[in-house]
């Protein structure tokens, strides 16, 4: 069973993969004019950690829809991996919308996302962008935007997510048969 579950996850992560490899190339798109300002309001966070919540312990991942387009952007290394950046057009609304999504090659596949998060933007009545990884059952919240973050700003950001440098602002997961989910990490210094 656990080498099923391995090729099983193996496999998924290659057709993920190949998914990033065969997107189209990202040429002529211009990073965004942005003060790139961090919004770190636990408020804020709140929302979405209970929309995360009432999606259920099945559910429980950072949700999407797909987005109508995307393209690589850029491959760089970090930490000795190879990273894929696939960027999507924001378009604003009242759900939350991929806008960029690094794909982590090496021995631990990993994605770290980035996302409009229209119901907290609507609650906290300004734009909000998180900085989301979801991995080995936690989901870790790296920073918060309440203006489009450039591209500029993301990639040395993801680079110390992968590297193991960066600090989430908080850590969540669901424990198996758990009626709720747990709050592993805060960073009370700069969440306010």
């Amino acid at each position: 069973m656990k080498k099923f579950l391995m090729c099983m996850t193996l496999l998924a992560f290659a057709s993920h993969s190949m998914a990033a490899d065969a997107l189209p190339d990202c040429t002529g798109i211009s990073d965004v004019k942005s003060k790139s300002r961090t919004l770190n309001e636990m408020s804020t966070l709140m929302v979405t950690l209970l929309v995360l919540e009432k999606q259920g312990e099945t559910n429980f991942t950072p949700n999407y829809p797909s987005p109508p387009s995307q393209c690589a952007l850029e491959q760089f290394t970090a930490a000795g991996v190879s990273v894929t950046t696939v960027y999507s057009p924001f378009e604003k609304g009242g759900e939350t919308v991929l806008l960029y999504r690094f794909v982590v090659a090496g021995a631990e596949p990993r994605e770290i996302i980035v996302v409009y998060d229209g119901l907290a933007s609507i609650m906290a009545k300004k734009t909000v962008f998180h900085v989301i990884e979801k991995r080995k059952g936690d989901i870790s919240f790296y920073e918060m935007y309440r203006d489009q973050p450039t591209y500029a700003v993301l990639k040395p950001l993801v680079t110390s997510i992968v590297d193991g440098s960066a600090k989430a602002l908080a850590t969540v997961n669901w424990p198996p048969g758990a009626k709720e989910p747990v709050i592993d990490a805060i960073d009370s210094k700069r969440l306010k």
